[in-house]
């Protein structure tokens, strides 16, 4: 069945334009792509405008089929929304690509640990040695590195998990097929020899400048963080960077080499903005390696043969002896009563269900925006309105870009307390 619609997501995508956000609603209206291409040629059908209507017209299924005889001769791969190849990570993003073509394997899209690299094509000294030593660690300990294989420092990503032997995702703003730029054309060849090759471009198309900042969405949108190594106040890295933060994902950066330098001030930003500091590769592969302990390998740098576990557990070494502490007269301390419990209080008249049900999911635990949208079925803009309106009446906390919290005047609605009671 997947292989049958096939040719259906790819006219969709013709007709309506790639990144299009309207196409997924529209999808979403219907039970198949097939069924959604009759509903379209339909001459009263009014989820058209008028120039959609007339590529509706136009673009002939035969030329979906057409594609897809292309990227079979040329060994090009297509999945789409329904696939069981399609990252799961991708689908909670705003505007998901509904089409993505590949070269390599896409089955490190999901399980792996990905960590998704940016910074400018010009690096600075400085920054080029940040990265191959910080890629190169990085890589060893079986992270995946995505970047967008442009030059610079996204080369530099690619060719330490390639010299790693370990898989890279390279996200392009152009055809699979589409030589560019030309001075990666031999590490392009290697990343689909263990790695991928990802676009949402048709097979064939140039790398207009306007492409880029869309791809950013995918890069962002892969990987469990993003980590910027340059970037200047314009930087297209910082696009990839807020779009992670969007989408409730931890940003690491390095800290600038000269603060007077406006090479680094969009680094600088971030970082005061609560970026997180990346001084070694630990920083970034202690925050995730409890998550992938049976993916990730604890690399020892000063003793290469020592891996998995190595930096915490170290079976060829007996433990040290350890004295007992001597023994100490230990004073009795009166237990103090404990603090009455303030009384609980009634929700404003302002708030809403929408309201109340962020603060119930609150109450479980921290949250992230995506998390917050998908339990209210609603987009970002929508649910950002909501929980601005909580935040700016001092019911809940932005604690991390995007991860919210209540208040300690939150716990004493009685809406809470009771939800807390019921629970118990």
């Amino acid at each position: 069945m997947e292989q049958d619609n096939t040719k259906y997501w790819l006219w969709l995508v013709m007709v309506l334009g790639t990144a299009n956000a309207k196409t997924l609603e529209i999808v979403q209206m219907h039970s198949t792509p097939k069924e959604l291409y009759y509903v379209l040629h339909d001459p009263d059908c009014s989820l058209l405008a008028e120039k959609e209507r007339l590529k509706v017209r136009k673009i002939r299924l035969e030329q979906a089929e057409s594609v897809m005889a292309h990227c079979e001769k040329n060994g090009i791969g297509i999945m789409t929304w329904e696939s069981e190849l399609y990252p799961e990570s991708l689908r909670h993003i705003f505007n998901p690509p509904l089409v993505l073509f590949y070269k390599g394997d896409p089955s490190i899209l999901n399980g792996s640990m990905i960590l998704t690299v940016v910074g400018t094509r010009r690096p600075s000294e400085y920054s080029m040695r940040v990265a191959n030593w910080l890629c190169r660690d990085l890589a060893r300990c079986n992270i995946v590195l995505a970047s967008g294989c442009a030059v610079g420092l996204d080369a530099a990503a690619h060719r330490a998990a390639i010299e790693a032997g370990t898989p890279t995702i390279g996200v392009l703003g152009c055809g699979v097929d589409y030589d560019y730029p030309r001075e990666n054309r031999e590490m392009k060849q290697k990343i689909v020899q263990n790695g991928l090759l990802l676009s949402e471009y048709f097979p064939g198309t140039q790398p207009f400048p306007a492409n880029f900042p869309v791809r950013n969405r995918i890069l962002a949108g892969i990987s469990e963080a993003t980590l910027v190594l340059e970037a200047g106040a314009r930087s297209g890295s910082l696009i990839t960077a807020n779009l992670a933060c969007e989408q409730g994902k931890q940003v690491f950066c390095v800290p600038p080499a000269d603060l007077f330098d406006a090479r680094y001030s969009g680094v600088a930003g971030f970082l005061r903005d609560g970026a997180y500091p990346v001084f070694n590769y630990l920083d970034i592969l202690y925050t995730y390696y409890l998550r992938y302990p049976h993916k990730l390998t604890m690399y020892d740098e000063e003793d290469a043969t020592r891996t998995q576990d190595s930096l915490i557990f170290d079976e060829g070494k007996p433990a040290p002896v350890k004295k007992a502490p001597a023994r100490r007269t230990v004073k009795s301390v009166p237990v103090a009563e404990p603090e009455p419990q303030p009384e609980s209080i009634e929700p404003p008249d302002w708030m809403h269900e929408e309201h109340l049900k962020i603060l119930r999911m609150l109450a479980e635990g921290t949250q992230n925006i995506n998390d917050i949208c998908t339990m209210l079925g609603k987009g970002f803009q929508e649910t950002s309105v909501v929980t601005l309106e909580l935040e700016l009446q001092g019911y809940i906390v932005d604690i991390d870009r995007s991860r919210f919290e209540l208040t300690d005047t939150a716990r004493k609605l009685s809406v809470i307390r009771k939800e807390g009671a019921s629970s118990d």
